[in-house]
């Protein structure tokens, strides 16, 4: 752990990040696009979607195939400030099953570096990467469970998983941090309207934001997210121009 009380309570004071309770644990929101868990000394990032802009040259989209550099850099900056002893890759970290191999080798070569850089790193496994792509260090897995009697059960997963009860409705189960949905919002602030990227949760559900450089998002309004997010239950952390502010 590399943050330090004067380090956090800089960051506080200039908005870069928010602090927030969720299962029983304390997080450390930061406007970039991850969260921390001091308490383990974990950083947990989702949805990078490296080679996403070469997936979409490959079909005649003009874009730059750049955005694994992009990335990489973002994140690399981020491990440098943290130094976690764990990063958890939460799902679709690669965009397909090819990335790895139209990636270039300085990108591969930094990737590789930067995993290496950390004492563990656990890659979840993603519907746009459920296998692991060969040549990459770090450790793949469906999920990551974090238990201790009496105080928290979570689970780390890519996409939310539910259970059926007997009156045909649907109720998740233990408190789960997922990817997937790329969350986004808009609100208006002194009669300013602004939109971004964010964290969204509930008692039972924590949504991370994507972090690739050419991810999308689906708005926390959405049919989709409100049969998952209780709109009167939810809370959001909006990321706008390098601050984050809860709604």
């Amino acid at each position: 752990m590399a943050i330090s009380d004067s380090w956090l309570t800089q960051q506080l004071a200039k908005r870069t990040l928010s602090i927030t309770k969720f299962a029983n644990l304390l997080w450390v929101l930061d406007a970039r696009g991850v969260a921390y868990l001091p308490s383990l000394d974990w950083l947990v990032v989702s949805d990078l979607h490296l080679e996403k802009g070469s997936y979409l040259r490959s079909y005649g989209n003009p874009l730059p195939s750049l955005d694994s550099q992009a990335t990489l850099k973002r994140l690399e900056a981020i491990i440098h400030d943290y130094q976690p002893k764990r990063v958890i890759s939460l799902g679709d970290s690669f965009h397909d099953k090819y990335s790895m191999s139209r990636m270039t080798p300085s990108d591969r070569e930094r990737l590789s570096e930067l995993v290496l850089q950390v004492n563990e790193w656990s890659w979840v496994e993603g519907n746009h990467d459920p296998d692991l792509p060969d040549g990459i260090p770090g450790d793949a897995c469906e999920e990551i469970h974090l238990h201790q009697q009496g105080l928290y059960d979570v689970v780390f997963r890519h996409e939310p998983k539910v259970l059926a009860v007997e009156n045909g409705d649907e109720e998740l189960s233990r408190a789960q941090i997922i990817g997937h949905f790329h969350p986004k919002m808009r609100t208006s602030i002194s009669r300013r309207r602004y939109s971004g990227k964010c964290f969204v949760a509930t008692q039972a559900l924590f949504v991370m934001p994507a972090f690739g450089q050419f991810t999308g998002g689906l708005d926390i309004d959405d049919e989709v997210m409100l049969a998952l997010l209780d709109k009167n239950e939810r809370k959001a952390f909006m990321m706008y121009d390098g601050i984050i502010f809860g709604t």
